[in-house]
């Protein structure tokens, strides 16, 4: 009779041990899908933030070019408000160069081609001539620059440009580190 109970525990027990075993296996699938699933958002939301703020640098940066090719125009041509509403439309206008040129930034900074393609989808800056009264122009030179040209009569009587000079894109543009995994 003992040899009988004893059968029966050890098929009860083997069971047992097959269905814990099948359990195990049902949760750590489970268990890993939730966690691959948690990872591909917290990554998600990380490239989605690191992705803004290439696109906002990549406006930044075509305005920061823009300023110093207007200054040049100014300082070294006609300084009469004519000559310097020219050069802004023309700047402005010339999409390919101003690509060209941030494009040309952003590869000497060792940025490959396919994701210099996907922040240039956002598009170049679209504002660079912000202020247009009473002879004072403003004009965007990045994110929180502005160079400042007054004008007289028609002649360029002050130019302030020393935001532009003094530009850093680093105290204007940071990425934080990314938060660390967190699985619940």
């Amino acid at each position: 009779m003992n040899t009988k109970k004893f059968k029966i525990l050890a098929i009860v027990d083997g069971v047992l041990i097959v269905a814990l075993v099948v359990f195990m296996f049902a949760l750590k699938g489970k268990y890993n899908d939730q966690a691959q699933s948690s990872v591909k958002e917290q990554v998600g939301a990380y490239k989605a933030t690191v992705n803004a703020a290439l696109q906002d640098q990549w406006k930044s940066m075509d305005q920061y070019g823009m300023a110093w090719k207007l200054v040049y125009a100014t300082v070294t041509g006609a300084k009469t408000e004519a000559a310097f509403d020219a050069n802004v439309k023309q700047i402005f206008e010339n999409t390919d160069a101003r690509f060209k040129q941030v494009s040309y930034m952003y590869t000497a900074a060792s940025i490959p081609a396919q994701v210099q393609n996907d922040i240039a989808a956002v598009g170049l800056a679209d504002k660079f001539l912000l202020k247009d009264e009473g002879g004072v122009k403003e004009v965007a030179c990045g994110k929180n620059c502005v160079a400042t040209f007054k004008f007289v009569k028609g002649k360029l009587k002050e130019s302030d440009y020393k935001a532009l000079v003094e530009y850093k894109f680093a105290d204007n543009f940071s990425i934080e580190s990314p938060k660390e995994f967190k699985f619940e």
